[in-house]
């Protein structure tokens, strides 16, 4: 099918598609509200039962939490072999009144439909499932295809990455098929070329026994409040450089040709301060925010929690205080070591009189680059040409993580390959999130002209 015929089948099937999409949208499959637990069984049925419909031989696999769903569906013996990603679990709605309308009912607002999950990843998993019954229907599939729909993603792919070892052997392909990212700042067509790792640890701080009286001890107790920030401060330098010492250890700096392709891509920092609130000043400000975000790791603090917040005065001095931290990974850094160096640096500057407690410590996954020249981004990118003609594909090194797409493409030994169609303007994670049905079917189009050339 050429891009006319397949304009052609969306708008024939366009009633149908949507009226599907909302069903899906329906089900709260928040995965981390173990309430949500029975909601997210019916979500994964669903899909499942959809696949099946379609000739796929379909399955829900356990993980001892939420199960994953499983379809395969054989092409011709000489083509490759498709190993689609996505998931079905959601981001809980909080704050629930800051929805303009219910989150799982789905409401249409000038082209776009708002629900949670209505782009993350809801949205961007079933365009690329009516792109792959349009062309089964068609008779136009010749690829192998598989594909794992997990519903865990939203809280660290726990259940997955428990199994995903004894799965190998089933998941073997060529290509891995991630639909789960955006485009840049323009909404042109984009292929993200790797994704950051990431490592969490919090620190736990404590002085005294209790919270203590500040006109009758202050000057003389430790402070927990005190002794997290400076801890905090000692993170990073006056220029915004991470002081850990090690952090920096094994970072593969970018190609030439990985700047070049990167340094096309514009960055307008007044649209930054539009979408933000802010501007990008943050992290080494001598360098150019692609090679920040893209291609060095960042160390982030996520929450420093101590003391009194209410209202008025409440003259104490705490005797706890807790620092949560992220690391996000480059190529070439190993997490655990990663992980090591901040513990010894937070460890080695903990204040006089204080003890130091590290919790909730874990490694999400390490960070990946692909090759620009490889196969099948050459591939997408011919397809996202014909999509849209005129206008350059861009290419970027994300700064987010994803990170059971790096452990996926070593258990199936396939090649990632991340093309999305979201946009800031989606709000995902947020109130009112929302997918417009232009980038909808952008992302039905895409499928279908990749799924029909990827050689």
């Amino acid at each position: 099918m050429n891009i006319a015929v397949l304009e052609m089948e969306f708008e024939r099937r366009r009633e149908q598609i949507v009226q599907d999409w909302e069903a899906f949208l329906r089900f709260p499959s928040v995965s981390a509200d173990p309430a949500r637990q029975q909601d997210c069984l019916d979500c994964a049925d669903w899909v499942a039962a959809r696949l099946r419909r379609h000739g796929f031989h379909a399955e829900l696999a356990p993980t001892g939490t939420k199960p994953f769903v499983f379809a395969e569906r054989a092409g011709k013996p000489d083509r490759p072999t498709v190993l689609f990603y996505g998931h079905y679990d959601v981001q809980p709605v909080d704050p629930l009144g800051s929805w303009t309308t219910p989150p799982f009912e789905p409401a249409w607002r000038g082209g776009r439909l708002f629900a949670r999950g209505a782009q993350d990843n809801k949205g961007q998993v079933f365009y690329t499932l009516a792109a792959i019954e349009a062309l089964i229907e068609g008779g136009a599939l010749d690829v192998n295809l598989k594909v794992l729909i997990e519903g865990e993603e939203e809280c660290s792919s726990g259940g997955l990455n428990r199994v995903l070892e004894s799965w190998r052997e089933r998941l073997q392909a060529d290509i891995l098929m991630v639909h789960d990212t955006c485009m840049v700042q323009s909404g042109a067509p984009t292929i993200i070329m790797g994704l950051r790792g990431i490592v969490h640890l919090s620190a736990q701080l404590n002085g005294t026994d209790h919270d203590l009286h500040s006109g009758v001890h202050g000057g003389l107790a430790p402070n927990a409040a005190q002794g997290v920030a400076q801890l905090a401060a000692l993170l990073f330098d006056a220029e915004g450089r991470v002081a850990v010492p090690g952090f920096y250890d094994g970072v593969i700096p970018p190609s030439p040709r990985e700047s070049q392709l990167a340094a096309a891509v514009p960055f307008d920092a007044d649209a930054y301060r539009r979408q933000t609130g802010t501007s990008p000043d943050g992290g080494m400000r001598e360098l150019p925010p692609y090679e920040r975000v893209g291609f060095l790791p960042s160390l982030d603090i996520n929450g420093i929690h101590s003391g009194y917040g209410g209202s008025g005065m409440k003259t104490i001095i705490p005797a706890a205080a807790e620092l949560k931290l992220t690391a996000r990974l480059v190529p070439g850094q190993a997490p655990q070591a990663v992980l090591d160096a901040i513990s010894a640096h937070l460890s080695r500057h903990t204040p006089a009189g204080m003890r130091l407690t590290l919790a909730d410590t874990g490694i999400g996954g390490p960070g990946f680059r692909l090759d620009p020249d490889a196969a099948a981004v050459r591939t997408a990118q011919g397809a996202l040409a014909t999509l849209c003609p005129g206008q350059p594909v861009a290419f970027l090194w994300e700064g987010a993580s994803i990170p059971i797409v790096s452990r996926l493409a070593e258990v199936s030994g396939a090649k990632p390959l991340l093309v999305g169609f979201g946009l800031e303007a989606d709000r995902i994670h947020a109130p009112d999130e929302s997918f417009s049905l232009a980038q909808f079917k952008s992302g039905f189009l895409y499928t279908a002209l990749f799924l029909q050339s990827v050689t």
